[in-house]
């Protein structure tokens, strides 16, 4: 588990567009000391730079023979970086947003919210108690209170900060997940907030489907699980049951999706054709673009 990685910057939406062209450039970019006059940040900013890109599984720490350590694209990042790395598309920030907020190991805080915290909103203060007593049952270390506010604070900014007129193009302030609109924009609390059927991207809920049943080797999923199961829409998105229902419908309704969706003694259950996932996404980054 990871916490406090980010160095207190939320991640920006030009920033991994720059990391993509550094990484072109230089595979070992964020080893040298020196990089943050290349891309144009702060050393803090690298920093944290390095942590969001392995965090939202865009890129890899992996092994060089010759080289040591450097940072390698994912399946997923070579499609960001293809169709959208300066994160314009509601369907790449919902893509993020599953993979980050389902990263346990690399986003403990992000995924605690998520999928663990149960409650709709909260006080700051609260909300920090009830982090500090899962991280005690879950974790074999003690984390400071200053680090798991720090994360916190992070959250909040990743899902609120939104662009404003004056940011200069090279500054920008806004995070890409915020567009999402899953958090209202609150100082002294957190309130989650559900978005309605018009603002999600149908392509990137099915990609989150596809890849949760992937990983599982499942290839059908209840309404139950659906709501309740971490990693999933019901936890990912805070949506209810009957939101839930209202996608599937949509779903069904559309031929890019082959799902079917059925009752059998009082279960709701969906089934899906197995796919790739990462070929979906690229399929529906086309079709984007086509239309």
């Amino acid at each position: 588990m990871k916490f406090g990685h980010h160095q207190s910057f939320y991640l920006r939406v030009n920033w991994l567009a720059k990391a993509f062209k550094m990484c072109d450039e230089d595979s070992r970019f964020f080893y040298s000391d020196l990089g943050f006059e290349r891309i144009g940040l702060g050393k803090n900013m690298v920093k944290a730079l390095r942590y969001w890109v392995v965090a939202t599984t865009v890129m890899q720490e992996v092994k060089d023979n010759e080289l040591g350590p450097v940072h390698a694209l994912t399946p997923f990042g070579e499609i960001v970086k293809a169709n959208d790395r300066f994160i314009r598309l509601p369907l790449t920030s919902t893509a993020l947003h599953c993979l980050l907020a389902s990263n346990r190991e690399q986003a403990t805080t992000w995924y605690w919210f998520f999928n663990e915290y149960g409650n709709r909103s909260s006080t700051n203060e609260a909300l920090l108690h009830d982090l500090e007593e899962w991280v005690k049952h879950h974790h074999h270390r003690a984390v400071s209170l200053t680090t798991l506010k720090r994360d916190l604070d992070c959250l909040k900014l990743m899902y609120t900060a939104q662009a404003r007129v004056e940011d200069d193009p090279e500054e920008v302030v806004a995070s890409p997940l915020s567009a999402l609109n899953l958090l209202h924009n609150t100082r002294e609390q957190f309130v989650k907030r559900s978005p309605g059927l018009t603002e999600m991207d149908l392509d990137g809920l099915y990609f989150n489907l596809l890849h949760y049943c992937e990983e599982r080797n499942v290839n059908s999923v209840t309404l139950e699980e659906l709501l309740v199961q971490p990693g999933l829409w019901g936890k990912l998105f805070h949506l209810s049951s009957n939101q839930i229902l209202e996608v599937l419908d949509r779903l069904q309704e559309l031929p890019f999706y082959p799902v079917r969706f059925v009752r059998t003694n009082q279960l709701y259950s969906l089934s899906l054709e197995t796919e790739d996932a990462y070929g979906f996404l690229r399929r529906a980054y086309t079709r984007k673009a086509d239309n």
